[in-house]
């Protein structure tokens, strides 16, 4: 195994693509798949991911397969990518330990990698290209202000730009590209979702409450969206905040009504949606639909998604996202005007 350096793989390539099955990681593969099947177009491309997701990872059409690599436990998933042909190339765009040890196992002896990887024989990390690329990869902080000044040929920071130039490209960044289905039922005119990964990332239920309330009094209709109460608090963050909001406000509770393809096109129907920084904001940002977003700060300049149709709200320095203003966030909503492109 060894550094992928931009080299062009040959007639028939088979390349592997890792991403952890988290909503909005997942939402980052979709332009560095396409970028993939653009520079190499390959025999195979086969996306590495979790059970959480496949219902709309065997939808994409990128992917000739996907295989689950988180959720069943690590003996499992080893005999299954061991029964498996080696790969030319290896992407990993997931920095855990589960993932880096895998890229080893799917690259066998003479396959590229790039990404966090084990070293082949199992001993610490892989050490990465001393190149521009290779040492973009090996930034300990991409979240910071001057990264696109250390590395002039980025032109945003987002996560799927970084991973696509390190990857040795230096086309258009596609955009979210992700599979739509009907949701099959009238959708609210404003969507929310007030659950994420992280407490760091929560907003204070009383300001959901509140903004719930200003919509209905301006009368338009409001939907939470967000996985099936028993199952969210194994994820996420913030159900007790989303029971709240359903008992409290006038909204319709949607959780775990739809398919996640469907989710997309609920979105895609909105009128507008106001979210934290979590798997929704990203399917939401592969629509055309107005979406408000908060973000922590410095973070939102490597996951917010340079898109005209996100409004990006942070607290600014040092501050947190329980401290964004209910004035501020609806002045946004009911001042959202499209960027141009």
């Amino acid at each position: 195994m060894r550094r992928y350096m931009g080299e062009q793989l040959g007639a028939g390539a088979r390349i592997a693509l890792i991403a952890n099955d988290a909503l909005g990681n997942f939402a980052v593969s979709s332009p560095i798949a396409q970028v993939l099947r653009t520079m190499h177009s390959p025999a195979v491309l086969d996306g590495f991911t979790g059970s959480r997701v496949m219902e709309i990872a065997t939808e994409c059409p990128w992917f000739d397969d996907v295989v689950t690599v988180y959720g069943d436990g690590p003996r499992v998933v080893a005999e299954r990518i061991l029964q498996r042909q080696p790969y030319d190339l290896v992407v990993n765009i997931e920095n855990a330990a589960w993932a880096k040890s895998l890229v080893p196992l799917l690259a066998g002896a003479d396959g590229y990698a790039t990404g966090p990887s084990a070293n082949k024989d199992g001993r610490g990390d892989m050490p990465y290209e001393n190149s521009p690329e290779g040492r973009l990869w090996a930034d300990p902080k991409w979240t910071r202000d001057s990264l696109r000044i250390d590395f002039p040929f980025l032109s945003s920071g987002h996560i799927s730009e970084i991973v696509c130039r390190c990857c040795y490209w230096d086309g258009r960044i596609p955009p979210y590209n992700l599979p739509k289905h009907d949701p099959v039922r009238n959708i609210p005119d404003v969507l929310i979702s007030a659950t994420a990964s992280l407490p760091e990332k929560l907003w204070p239920v009383e300001n959901w409450l509140d903004l719930c309330h200003r919509l209905a009094d301006s009368g338009r209709t409001i939907g939470l969206l967000g996985a099936k109460p028993k199952e969210s608090s194994q994820f996420w963050k913030g159900g007790d905040d989303e029971s709240r909001i359903v008992a409290e406000s006038p909204v319709e509770d949607l959780r775990g009504e739809f398919t996640l393809p469907q989710v997309v096109g609920a979105l895609d129907r909105a009128q507008m949606v106001v979210t934290l920084d979590n798997g929704i904001l990203h399917f939401a940002c592969s629509t055309d639909t107005p979406v408000v977003g908060l973000f922590r700060n410095g973070i939102h300049r490597l996951w917010a998604p340079p898109v005209k149709n996100l409004k990006v709200l942070e607290p600014g320095p040092g501050g947190h996202v329980c401290e964004l203003d209910i004035e501020r966030v609806w002045e946004s909503l009911n001042n959202f005007q499209i960027q141009l492109a």
